[in-house]
């Protein structure tokens, strides 16, 4: 899916940030450089230099090379040897089915726990989520609706009240590289995708846990068959467009 070669080997940053030195932690450097990676900022293959991230955040490089490690221990880094550390490459198509794959049985499940355990209120706030998800399809506001789809499923998921599945589901958030959402929130999926919430609020209202977890799976199922068949379209399209020149 992904050609290697391609990846960006420049240490010259388009996202700013000054923080505190009193104030930085690991945390907030990771924070800050996990959303770079997410939004693109940082690219597949640019090499994170710590001299440099220090200076653009106007840190010293302890809380940089500490957050650098966790990066890589969540996959979204990688080393670079000699010395060097990069951003870790985009998922290939075994990667991403392997994903979508583990979490429709994770998501399934929560699903499946979520109808037994979840509240009145949550049911309020899932209603709440589609409402300002079908506003904003109404206004074009995609990158809006893929926040909002993100927060109806972790509603769910929190209403399960299983600790173990949540941390295995974050785990799996962290490792899922959501620099996809500008795939996944094309209006077409999302205008299904909305419809399909509202099928399973309606199996968590009913407390129907089998048909809840079966919707949510194949809910899953749909998402990563579209992403597919996007990826597929861009590869083709960029292909031609080489052959062409």
């Amino acid at each position: 899916m992904t050609n290697n070669t391609q990846f960006e080997e420049s240490t010259e940053y388009n996202f700013k940030v000054a923080l505190s030195e009193k104030a930085v932690t690991r945390d907030k450097v990771y924070s800050i450089l996990s959303k770079a990676i997410f939004r693109g900022d940082l690219k597949p293959g640019q090499r994170l230099v710590e001299s440099k991230l220090a200076k653009l955040m106007e840190v010293s490089r302890t809380p940089i090379r500490e957050a650098i490690i966790e990066l890589i221990q969540k996959g979204l880094a990688v080393p670079s040897p000699p010395k060097g550390v990069k951003v870790a490459p985009l998922p290939t198509i075994k990667e991403l089915t392997e994903f979508y794959d583990i979490s429709s049985v994770l998501r399934g499940l929560a699903a499946r726990k979520a109808a037994h355990n979840i509240t009145p209120q949550e049911i309020k706030q899932l209603q709440e989520i589609i409402a300002e998800s079908e506003q904003s399809l109404e206004e074009g506001s995609l990158k809006e609706i893929f926040k909002l789809n993100k927060k109806f499923h972790q509603t769910i998921e929190k209403s399960s009240n299983n600790k173990e599945l949540l941390f295995l589901l974050d785990n799996v958030y962290r490792r899922s590289r959501e620099r996809f959402s500008e795939i996944l929130s094309r209006k077409k999926r999302q205008e299904k995708s909305i419809e399909e919430h509202k099928a399973i609020l309606e199996a968590l209202i009913k407390k129907d846990e089998k048909l809840v977890e079966q919707l949510m799976k194949k809910h899953i199922e749909n998402g990563k068959k579209d992403l597919l068949q996007q990826i597929e379209l861009q590869e083709n399209n960029y292909i031609k467009n080489n052959n062409s020149e």
